[in-house]
């Protein structure tokens, strides 16, 4: 078999056979080859295809941030919601005469109420920081994307509003309570 003379790769016989159909392609590991130079067409096209996998990544993970930060306004909704129902449910039934007033167990409810309220606001304002992140970087991408294609992808630019005054209200809402009962007790 006659292979030619190539210090990066060269073409030999595999052993015991002299003339045959295989062949073995053996890679001179000391000199890499370098790989063959892009036209300036496919150098943009790789770059652009680049840009906008980044861009449908940053996309999803704002989208799936998204709903995070909503789950976690739902959770903290719905905890606080149960636990000051279930605060007023003790405070009136205990107004009533029905039972005595346990202020013990009302203080327990309002303090578990706190802590919902505080790490539940913990984990909106983390989320919702990550998110603002997300957008920010989403943003310099579209802006890549624009200078390369010369189009405006077609994406929200604004993310859900959340406030950051939702858990200290809870917490307010909490004292409040906790206050109004202790008031409703020297009474």
């Amino acid at each position: 078999m006659n292979a030619t003379r190539n210090p990066e790769l060269r073409v030999v016989s595999p052993a015991g056979e002299v003339e045959s159909s295989r062949a073995t392609l053996r890679i001179d590991a000391e000199r890499p080859v370098p790989a063959p130079q892009l036209s300036a067409e496919e150098a943009h096209a790789l770059r652009q295809a680049t840009v906008e996998k980044e861009l449908d990544r940053l996309h999803h993970a704002a989208t799936a941030e998204q709903l995070t930060l909503g789950q976690h306004m739902n959770w903290l909704i719905a905890s606080q919601a149960v636990l000051i129902h279930a605060f007023l449910m003790v405070f009136v039934v205990g107004s009533f005469g029905v039972m005595a007033l346990n202020h013990w167990l009302l203080g327990g409810l309002a303090l578990i109420g706190i802590l919902c309220a505080l790490a539940l606001s913990g984990n909106l304002d983390r989320a919702a920081r990550t998110l603002a992140v997300l957008v920010v970087q989403r943003r310099a991408v579209e802006a890549e994307l624009e200078t390369l294609s010369g189009r405006t992808p077609n994406l929200p630019k604004e993310p859900a509003k959340i406030s950051r005054w939702t858990g200290p209200l809870f917490v307010l809402a909490w004292f409040v309570l906790l206050a109004s009962s202790a008031a409703v007790r020297l009474l």
